[in-house]
């Protein structure tokens, strides 16, 4: 397609559903400016994982996936389009608020597929499922299996870069020149991964100590604060970093972090975020940053939260998208976010609230 001229799609009038019918749509990555790969987390399966997880009972599957979309700037209301299939997924019973194959970052067409698959303790998973894919960086290529390619939860386990015990939940990837950065949410830290799959500490994050997070203690004492919980990245065109956390949910206590490239000193940090679940940057610097349970204006049902903020010379504007995720740019303007991040393709209990990806202006 190199070379090729393309013209600009027409302004819609508002957000447009470019697909639906998602297994919760988490991180995306738009690949030549006309391949939008969206990394879905699944819907959970049948085995009950002993214990369950802190929001209740988990039922794992294979029903993870990477869909994509070509030319995500013209399609309307498609339906998903899955080049990889069978990844590990862990889920409430009815398929929602997922885990696994939460990232996906790609740069060329016809180069890898890079996929961030979560931690689940593999003693309790049956011989059955792919235990090879827990807390394994994958790379794959479009309908072909998704091989381990770098060990993102055995560098927590060997180094616990953050100093408070094992925790590993390897969460967003991103492909960066000539290596690879993941955010391991649990872990509080962001890695780097050459060519060869070696791991390496990018940055460690310390507790979130303002606001209403001040005399919490996360996990225990003598940790005080809030856990970071790195969930999401972008860079600009300086190959700066910016990292996005949910500050462990704490309602308006959730940060973005702007790195230098070595990921050693931070520049800025944006505050007053509820559950950062995404971010983006523009050529001009503008920001985007999805917040999955902030409050809504104008909510379509009183219990769907989530906007998505633009932060442009200092001001903030936010609209509504329900439980946002994922953040991808065009160069035409046209901003693809997922909605509905934590519903599976049979919704959330109500009509047209399976998981999405939205069109939207800049």
């Amino acid at each position: 397609m190199a070379g090729v001229a393309q013209a600009a799609p027409p302004v819609p009038s508002g957000p447009v559903v470019v697909v639906s019918g998602l297994n919760n749509p988490r991180q995306l990555s738009l690949v030549s400016g006309i391949e939008l790969l969206v990394a879905e987390a699944g819907k959970g399966g049948s085995f009950e994982l002993p214990g369950g997880g802190p929001e209740g009972p988990v039922f794992i599957g294979t029903t993870g996936s990477i869909s994509a979309v070509f030319f995500p700037q013209f399609v309307h209301n498609t339906s998903p389009h899955r080049i990889v299939t069978g990844l590990l997924s862990g889920a409430a019973e009815d398929g929602s608020g997922a885990t696994g194959s939460d990232g996906v970052s790609a740069t060329r067409l016809s180069g890898p597929i890079y996929i961030q698959q979560t931690w689940f303790p593999p003693n309790l998973l049956p011989d059955t499922l792919p235990k090879d894919q827990l807390g394994q960086l994958l790379r794959a290529r479009p309908f072909g299996p998704a091989r381990p390619f770098a060990d993102i939860t055995a560098f927590e386990a060997r180094h616990d870069p953050d100093g408070k015990g094992f925790d590993s939940n390897p969460y967003a990837v991103l492909v960066v020149g000539d290596h690879l950065l993941v955010a391991d949410a649990a872990a509080n830290d962001v890695l780097r991964v050459d060519q060869r799959g070696h791991v390496s500490l990018f940055h460690v994050f310390p507790n979130v100590t303002t606001g209403a997070c001040a005399n919490q203690f996360d996990p225990a004492p003598p940790f005080r604060g809030c856990n970071f919980v790195p969930t999401s990245l972008a860079t600009d065109r300086w190959g700066n970093v910016y990292v996005g956390g949910l500050s462990s949910l704490t309602p308006g206590e959730a940060q973005v972090v702007k790195l230098d490239p070595s990921g050693r000193h931070v520049l800025r940090v944006w505050t007053g975020f509820t559950a950062v679940t995404g971010v983006a940057v523009g050529w001009d610097g503008t920001l985007y940053v999805s917040q999955l349970f902030a409050p809504q204006a104008h909510p379509i049902n009183p219990m769907v939260q989530g906007v998505l903020t633009k932060i442009r010379n200092g001001h903030r504007t936010n609209t509504d998208v329900p439980f946002p995720a994922g953040i991808a740019l065009d160069r035409h303007g046209n901003l693809f976010v997922s909605a509905f991040s934590i519903a599976p393709d049979t919704g959330l209990g109500v009509p047209n609230t399976s998981g999405q990806v939205w069109r939207l202006r800049s």
